[in-house]
This record gives C-alpha cells, structure tokens and sequence, in this order.
C-alpha cells in the first residue's frame, strides 16, 4: 500500500550509460543524496548479478532508491530479478513462495466470497476493506516471468513526502529527456504527467490516513482474539475493524 513511480524502458544509445552515471552522481551530490555506481554496489554485495552497469540514488531515508542499471543493450533492468535468470537456486525458492501466496491467496478468496454469500461481515456496505484477490500467477513462475520482471523497476516515496516526490520525478523527467525518450513513468499520483502538486498532497495524506487505520484495526483484531484464530477468520476481524472506523477517513 503505498504511492509508488515504476518506470521501464532503454536508452537512445547504450554508450551513454558513463556519461549518465557522472551526470546523475553530480546532481545526487548537489541535492544531498546519497549515490552508489555498479562497480560500489557490487563491491557492498547489493548487487550479486554481473553484466550490469549504472548507478543508484538515495534520495531520502523513507523513500526506496532509485535505480537506473542497465544491460548490455541500454535497457533498464531490475537487478533482482535480473540475478533470478542466473541464480536457480535463489530462482527456485522465489517460485515456491510465490507458489505458495497464491495458493493461501485463492484460499483467503474462496472463503471469503462464501462468506459473504452467506451475508457475513463482507455484505455489510460502506467502509474500506482489507481486500483479497487472485493475483496473476501462474503456479510456478517459469523464466519468462524473471524476465518480463528484470524489466520494471519501481520506487515507492509514499512515506517520504510529496517533495521527494516531486524530486524523483524530475530526476526521471530529465533522464528521459536526456538519455531515454521512450522511458515509460507510471506514477500512482499522477504527477508526473499533471504536475498538480495540490493533488499529490492529498492522495499522500489519504494514503497514509489508511495505512495507520488498516495498522490498527490489525493490532485490535490480534487483542481480541482469545485464542488461535484461522487466517481468514482474522481477515474478516481486521474488516471489522475498518467498517467501523470508515468515519475516521473523512
């Protein structure tokens, strides 16, 4: 849960990656924040994969980095994943649990639609709702996924605020003017496309208003409980929870 900016996509021209890791190291350290090219990132083990150039920045201890790595033929690529297609191991253990979620997933769902055909806590109206969905996966996720994944990256700024947002995407902005016309932003809020800074305020505000309601129907729904207490019986506690405190987000 949370305002995120996920962004894909290459570079006019590979070549340019030393040139756009002096550039953006520069304007790190004239913001303040923290940077780490390629060869420090695989000197700290935060990257683990080989074949990747580029550099990271830190633009604020609440908002995620910001990472523009990229392959041999300029693309952006997410180095977790990216290190998946090398690592069967590591591979292996990311299918079972996503294997895994989903299977608890389906079984949350199930529950809960028989529930509310039922007329349980889910067909009361009105109020927000810890919502449960079948999440597109295939049972064991196969290399294509990894792949298609090592495309994307994402930084989520939602508890660093709206100027760190704004920052990020400037940067993103530039970027793509500068190196990768074809960048692809996505940004939750909009405002890399609105500029309404007005708005991104309040989505960040109403965003973070949830989050502390959806934290404390949690902690009320694990004290009332007297005893143990299947997973979906504490989802419907937790939507409890929210129903009645559906006021508190106006």
């Amino acid at each position: 849960m949370g305002i995120s900016i996920a962004y894909t996509g290459k570079l006019r021209d590979p070549t340019v990656v030393p040139e756009l890791v002096a550039d953006l190291a520069a304007k790190a350290a004239a913001a303040g924040w923290p940077s780490k090219t390629m060869k420090e990132l695989i000197e700290d083990r935060r990257v683990t994969c080989s074949g990747l150039e580029g550099i990271t920045l830190y633009p604020h201890r609440e908002c995620e980095p910001l990472h523009f790595h990229f392959d041999g033929e300029g693309t952006f690529t997410n180095h977790t994943y990216h290190a998946l297609l090398s690592d069967t191991k590591m591979a292996d253990m990311m299918r079972q649990a996503l294997a895994e979620s989903a299977a608890i997933t389906r079984n949350l769902t199930r529950a809960s639609q028989e529930k509310a055909g039922r007329g349980g806590a889910d067909a009361r109206g009105g109020g927000p709702r810890v919502s449960v969905s079948v999440p597109s996966l295939p049972e064991a996720p196969g290399v294509e996924f990894f792949k298609e994944g090592s495309r994307y990256n994402w930084t989520k700024t939602q508890f660093a605020g709206p100027k760190v947002h704004v920052a990020v995407c400037a940067i993103l902005r530039y970027v793509k003017q500068r190196y990768a016309p074809e960048l692809q932003v996505n940004d939750d809020s909009g405002y890399f496309v609105d500029g309404d800074y007005e708005k991104l305020e309040g989505q960040l505000a109403y965003v973070e208003r949830l989050t502390s309601l959806a934290s404390q129907a949690i902690e009320a729904a694990a004290a009332a409980s007297k005893g143990p207490m299947t997973l979906d019986a504490f989802v419907a506690r937790i939507n409890e929870e929210l129903a009645e405190a559906k006021d508190k987000l106006h």
